[in-house]
């Protein structure tokens, strides 16, 4: 957060926004090559910010052994910093390439709003996938719809209130609420359109209550998280907010951003041939993420010369992105749930047509008139237990939902 501050504010200053570039790039290559190479006996050594506990140990003391975990990716960020200029100064290799770093890297600034949008929609919809209800009763689609709509529409009404008396104390709750309804309006339409794009899918879930019970939860933790991204453009658009509280809203926006985003790495490491990403260096995969974004948006402001352009632009990418996913979701638990039918189906004919095969009394006797009973000899077969469907030839059925 400090260096992130310390770069935006420098980044406006004449003749200095190719340098803060760079610092930015390299920032984010420091941690790069950190999770790249965090293997490697020295670096995990240094990486790690756990030591003997000692009883005369000071604050002081105490802050400079954990800052140690900083000095890897700072050195390797210094290394960067150094090669990127040698190679795009004006006697290098590519000697306008420090003139364009401002633009290629505002450029990435909807990738990495794109990327916002899925973690955060992989990270609800996982937790979403968690609960299941209580009873198998069926649940009315349209009643659940109209719950969540209403559910949505008082949210904004509230939260724009918030807000609207936040920008003037001297008005009154009752013209805040009453402010507050084109707002709730849009959101409310915004959330009836993205309902009828998916109501197919919506009508397919509705028909066992586990998958109404998740699409219910998620198309509801979906769409709250729209409106809020409206509400951010609405007050840019129709209120006053300040710099500075825009400024605190998207730091605070980010910070959940990279640990969200550290949280879907992860698990996408797992599942991952590469193993590129894991618990050990899955914080600094976020946080050479979060330096790319951040350095994003600062390119951004200081081409636009304005940060609410910025901000507008990027949460209306990510508006798009959960709505997109949002629908994508549905359709990949939907066809996930029709792969386990159709598996439990084969297992349930195969047992069948196995017990149907079994020897008959009259073929069990021998040629001398003898029982023969060797066909018995393996006496712990549950014939009566079905094969967990979740763990077939050892494959391991991916609990994480996946947007790809």
């Amino acid at each position: 957060i400090i260096w992130s501050i310390i770069l935006y504010s420098g980044s406006s200053i004449d003749g200095f926004v190719e340098i803060i570039a760079l610092i930015f790039i390299s920032l984010s290559l420091g941690y790069t090559f950190t999770a790249l190479f965090y293997q490697n006996k020295i670096i995990k050594q240094w990486n790690n910010a756990k030591h003997d506990v000692e009883t005369d140990k000071t604050f002081v003391k105490a802050v400079i052994l954990k800052f140690r975990i900083c000095t890897i990716p700072l050195a390797f960020a210094l290394l960067a910093f150094f090669l990127l200029y040698i190679c795009f100064n004006e006697d290098g290799f590519i000697p306008t390439g420090l003139e364009f770093l401002p633009l290629a890297l505002g450029s990435l600034f909807v990738l990495w709003s794109i990327i916002q949008g899925t973690s955060l929609s992989q990270w609800a919809s996982s937790n979403s996938a968690k609960y299941s209800p209580t009873s198998n009763k069926h649940q009315n689609l349209l009643y659940s719809t109209m719950i969540n709509g209403t559910l949505i529409v008082s949210s904004a009404i509230v939260s724009a209130a918030i807000f609207y008396k936040l920008d003037d104390f001297d008005k009154t709750i009752v013209a805040c609420i009453v402010s507050s309804l084109p707002f709730a309006l849009i959101a409310g339409v915004v959330y009836a359109a993205s309902i009828r794009y998916s109501w197919k899918i919506k009508i397919l879930t509705s028909m066992k209550s586990k998958l109404h019970s998740f699409s219910n939860r998620w198309s509801l933790i979906c769409h709250l998280f729209v409106s809020w991204h409206l509400l951010t453009i609405w007050r840019q658009n129709f209120m006053g907010p300040t710099r500075i509280q825009l400024f605190i809203e998207e730091i605070f926006l980010m910070i959940f951003t990279v640990f969200i985003a550290i949280w879907s790495m992860t698990a996408k490491g797992y599942k991952s041939n590469l193993k590129l990403i894991n618990e050990e260096n899955a914080l600094s995969w976020g946080l050479a993420f979060g330096y790319a974004y951040a350095g994003s948006v600062a390119m951004l402001t200081n081409i636009f010369e304005d940060i609410s352009v910025v901000m507008q632009v990027g949460h209306a990418v990510v508006i798009l992105t959960v709505l997109f996913v949002h629908r994508k979701v549905l359709h990949s638990v939907v066809d996930k749930d029709n792969i386990e039918v159709e598996v439990k189906r084969i297992i349930t004919d195969n047992l069948s047509e196995k017990t149907d095969n079994l020897p008959t009394e009259t073929s069990l006797q021998n040629s001398d008139g003898n029982i023969n009973d060797t066909w018995q000899e393996d006496r712990d077969v549950d014939w009566e237990t079905l094969p967990d469907p979740n763990s077939i030839d050892d494959v391991d059925w991916e609990e994480v939902i996946e947007l790809d």
